[in-house]
């Protein structure tokens, strides 16, 4: 396992290095306020949309002053490849009413019904410091803000900035406020830097990662979200995507989620998609590090599909493939379900099991190192360190999970476990194999989560 972590380590590292050359190739500067002849008053403020989209189609390094008002932005702008934006403290942000994205590369692409072509990847990308705002006050739902286009012509995204078919992509000392949707959506790109990442008062997912992307590393990402800190969602739904396919070789560290964040849980989601003309691919998850993490209550690890009614139409999906995963320094306090339905608040003999970690997926080998628990077994006793198989509540008149789930994990290490302090003789007692037999009464909710082999250290 450690070669296997020492070459992730390594490969990532000279990736990082690799990006630092290229945003250190560009040379054409100029300031922003140089544009300012393109600024139109409102009754909000200056907007500077039309500056600084000529500034960076002039130029490859545009530096944007620190202001005393922000520099308003009123539709997308279109960054190409081999640009910089040096944002310094400077705040930028949308006009209230504006449904649009901010940011997106020049050739994106929607992968939802036939795999992406990458031929025309745009390249070398950054942005460094700036605070990047919404005029919003809360979540206002798909469709509704960060739209790809006013006609929305990508139905899968709903962001601030969308990056995708790209490589060489850097956010550094960036700042996001107010964002109703994700704050940034990537997928189908390559050798991705995320790197001292605040969310201040954000609304859904901070960094929302899609499938097709290898070679991310995000780096002391903290704050205050309303849905996931950071998502690895190689597979997810039509209104959250529009990438699919396996996310290899990623580091996430140091995460700290603001104790005042509605939804404390990390996403790592894999499964089988289908694109139009039936034909699939496995979303997996491969080679992938998350350490040290503070706030978060519980990893979700799961095929999810959209709700559906019992005896209705599902859409189609099937757990898909883990393999190398490593979680390690993890400071997890289970004190309540992360989801708080009744059959978990209440203990549902058949429903009610809940973990710290969560998985449906047939996984290779994950590893556990370093983890503190802290579990609450007189309040709740179906909770545990890590439970593997389906998920069924129904909700509404619909089921909410996959009770279908069939899944299996050929081996768990555990190293240096702690469960409230103490270091257990036997890990067994803290994890569970959920098992259903046609839940829903439909023959179509029987599903099982097996483990072949656990290690413990």
């Amino acid at each position: 396992m450690n070669k296997i972590k020492e070459k992730i380590y390594s490969s990532l590292a000279a990736m990082e290095a690799e990006n630092k050359k290229k945003i250190a190739s560009l040379k054409k500067r100029a300031l922003l306020t140089s544009y300012a002849y393109l600024v139109r008053k409102t009754e909000y403020g200056k907007v500077w949309t039309e500056a600084l989209r000529t500034a960076l189609n002039e130029n490859e390094i545009v530096e944007i002053p620190t202001g005393s008002e922000p520099y308003y932005i009123d539709d997308t702008i279109v960054i190409p490849s081999n640009r910089r934006i040096e944002a310094w403290r400077a705040v930028l942000c949308l006009t209230p009413g504006c449904r649009v994205l901010m940011f997106r590369n020049e050739h994106t692409k929607d992968g939802t019904k036939a795999p992406v072509d990458t031929k025309d990847r745009d390249c070398n990308i950054s942005i460094f410091g700036g605070c990047f705002a919404e005029s919003r006050t809360s979540r206002e739902g798909y469709g509704k803000s960060g739209r790809y286009s006013e006609n929305e012509e990508f139905f899968g995204v709903s962001t601030c900035m969308l990056f995708n078919n790209i490589e060489n992509l850097t956010l550094e000392n960036v700042t996001f406020r107010n964002t109703a949707g994700f704050a940034v959506q990537v997928g189908d790109d390559a050798n991705a830097v995320f790197e001292n990442i605040w969310f201040d008062d954000c609304f859904a997912d901070g960094l929302h990662i899609n499938g097709g992307s290898e070679n991310i590393v995000a780096r002391h990402v903290y704050g205050e979200v309303g849905d996931d800190l950071v998502a690895l969602n190689a597979y997810d739904w039509q209104n959250s995507s529009v990438n699919f396919g396996a996310i290899k070789n990623v580091l996430c560290e140091h995460l700290n989620l603001a104790p005042l964040s509605r939804y404390k849980a990390l996403r790592f989601e894999p499964g089988i998609y289908t694109y139009a003309d039936g034909a699939t691919v496995d979303c997996a998850l491969e080679n992938i590090i998350i350490k040290d993490v503070i706030g978060i209550k519980t990893f979700k690890m799961y095929l999810q599909t959209p709700s559906y009614a019992i005896g209705g139409k599902r859409e189609k999906g099937a757990p898909g493939t883990v393999d190398n995963f490593f979680f390690e320094n993890i400071y997890i306090d289970l004190h309540t379900p992360i989801d708080p339905f009744p059959e978990y608040v209440k203990g549902d003999a058949v429903r009610g099991a809940f973990a710290a970690f969560e998985l449906g997926a047939n996984i290779g080998t994950l590893a556990f190192e370093n983890v503190d628990f802290t579990h609450h077994t007189m309040e709740f006793p179906l909770s545990y360190l890590a439970c593997i198989g389906p998920k069924s509540i129904i909700s509404g008149g619909k089921e909410v999970f996959d009770p279908y789930v069939s899944c299996r994990a050929e081996k768990l290490i555990f190293k240096n476990i702690t469960v409230n302090g103490e270091k257990p003789e036997d890990i067994r007692p803290f994890l569970r194999e959920i098992a259903f037999h046609d839940v829903n009464g439909d023959g179509e909710s029987s599903g099982k989560g097996e483990i072949s082999e656990i290690i413990y250290e």
